[in-house]
């Protein structure tokens, strides 16, 4: 059960959060119903990372106390909110309207539907997290651990120490930093604060997707994602294993999602900054969002370069990159400074051209890749992309495919690392490989989703018919004035 002041951490993270996206981004999702769904997932994305990012910061000043941290968000929180609210009470927001999509009866079902597969999953996330509440192995040994150091400020070296060994110390301290910032809260260790944080970070990735396609694309769309995403059996033991995968993955997707939600074609600044800074939220939770970052910038390259050209498309670039710089400079003092070295970097470079020259490791590594594929839900992906059916290239625009760039670059990143590891091949596949197919897992229902047909393309109409009847009936009175009139060409219209 978690404490008053826990929960209060997590609420603090989460306002100040929402107010900053509204004061950023207030266009986000338009006049959507799902807008208020849109806003409150990316605030726990923005809320999560600039409290961790803050705590850490005075965790290093040595002023990581529970009045100086309150008092600091306490002082954000408020200043956000009346930044928003003096702007909206100067420009009020316009009122929310329904969708010009004609009215999909399979809403609803897919909504019961989408609800049922959540309260399985919190069900199923309790249960397990009720028979183990420490988490997976590295939950245990990496994030929890790190967080225990990061606790006070004469103990936060020994979370960056090299020893012992095995432990990863290398790597950045996103969700640790969260996590001791929740423990500060509530005046000592507890289990509760992980597990809550797993939780929130997972139902907020479901939320975030189906809120981003229900706007760019349609409700039907983004209730079946949201579906399709929950009913993944990776998700259902990574999530109470409590590892930084899915917050990477929900980093990640966050960033996404607003280059597709940017309402200028040649894009807005405010949108571009933001997804930078999500971007650079996701390289400081776990070292493969560095890969992401690339991954993301080149795909945004490659797609504003066939919209815009290459001048706005360096531009657009450069925004990005620029909202990621903040976070992108703590983390590189981390690594130059704090962190020790990567054995994963260290090792690569032994035997390397033997390894990439060996037609046998290449063979291997294909079809570990091909054995941990999900199986069941990329079957119901599939199934849906059968019954959706792609749309023509010609309906899609170029930003429609930059989620699936950014996960083919991805998915090509980690191959390279898989076969230039020092690390025993079957050893990985076992250990990391479902992970790392969970961080692609939503940017891949995304991609997929964006070049499929909606739903409410294939419901059957009935206004049709009656605006045809109702036009009818509206001629012919007109013509019936006509031909009182003596205008002798309405008698022939009529008949």
């Amino acid at each position: 059960m978690i404490a008053p002041l826990e929960f209060l951490s997590l609420a603090l993270a989460a306002l100040v959060g929402w107010f900053s996206v509204r004061l950023w981004v207030p266009d986000a999702g338009g006049r959507s119903h799902w807008a208020p769904v849109l806003h409150a997932t990316l605030g726990i994305a923005l809320g999560a990372g600039v409290t961790s990012c803050l705590y850490f910061l005075l965790l290093l000043a040595g002023a990581a106390k529970l009045p100086v941290v309150l008092g600091a968000e306490t002082l954000a929180l408020l200043a956000c909110a009346g930044a928003d609210w003096y702007k909206r009470r100067a420009a009020p927001t316009p009122a929310i309207t329904g969708s010009i999509l004609p009215a999909f009866p399979w809403n609803g079902p897919l909504a019961i539907a989408a609800a049922g597969m959540a309260a399985l999953f919190v069900a199923a996330f309790l249960n397990f997290s009720e028979l183990n509440p420490q988490g997976g192995w590295d939950a245990f040994a990496i994030w929890n651990l790190r967080a225990h150091f990061l606790l006070h400020s004469e103990t936060w070296r020994y979370a960056v120490t090299a020893q012992p060994t095995g432990t990863h110390m290398e790597y950045p301290l996103l969700l640790s930093s969260f996590i001791a910032r929740g423990w500060l809260y509530g005046g000592g260790i507890s289990s509760a604060i992980p597990i809550a944080i797993a939780l929130l970070f997972s139902l907020a990735l479901a939320a975030l997707l189906s809120s981003t396609l229900s706007v760019v694309r349609s409700t039907g769309a983004g209730l079946l994602a949201g579906l399709i995403l929950l009913a993944n059996q990776f998700l259902f033991s990574a999530a109470p294993d409590q590892y930084a995968d899915l917050p990477l993955a929900f980093f990640a997707l966050a960033a996404a999602a607003l280059l597709l939600l940017d309402p200028l074609p040649h894009g807005s600044p405010r949108y571009l900054t933001l997804a930078g800074l999500f971007a650079g939220f996701a390289v400081w939770t776990k070292n493969e969002g560095a890969l992401f970052m690339v991954a993301l910038a080149a795909a945004l390259l490659a797609t504003a370069w066939r919209s815009a050209g290459p001048r706005r498309a360096m531009r657009q670039c450069g925004l990005f990159l620029l909202g990621a710089l903040p976070v992108l400079c703590l983390v590189f003092w981390f690594k130059l400074f704090a962190a020790p070295p990567d054995p994963l970097m260290g090792g690569m470079g032994n035997a390397l051209l033997h390894k990439i020259g060996d037609p046998g490791r290449w063979l291997h590594v294909a079809s570990g890749f091909i054995k941990g594929l999900p199986g069941v839900p990329l079957l119901l992906l599939g199934l849906a992309a059968g019954l959706l059916r792609p749309r023509r290239a010609d309906q899609c625009t170029p930003a429609a495919f930059l989620p699936l760039i950014a996960f083919a670059i991805m998915l090509a990143g980690y191959f390279a690392i898989f076969l230039m590891s020092p690390d025993e091949l079957d050893w990985l596949f076992s250990t990391a490989l479902d992970r790392l197919y969970l961080q692609l897992w939503p940017l891949l229902v995304l991609a997929v989703f964006l070049l499929l047909r909606r739903p409410e393309d294939f419901a059957i109409l009935k206004a049709p018919t009656k605006s045809v009847t109702t036009d009818r009936t509206q001629r012919t009175a007109t013509v019936k004035r006509r031909f009182q009139k003596g205008d002798q060409p309405g008698r022939r219209a009529i008949e």
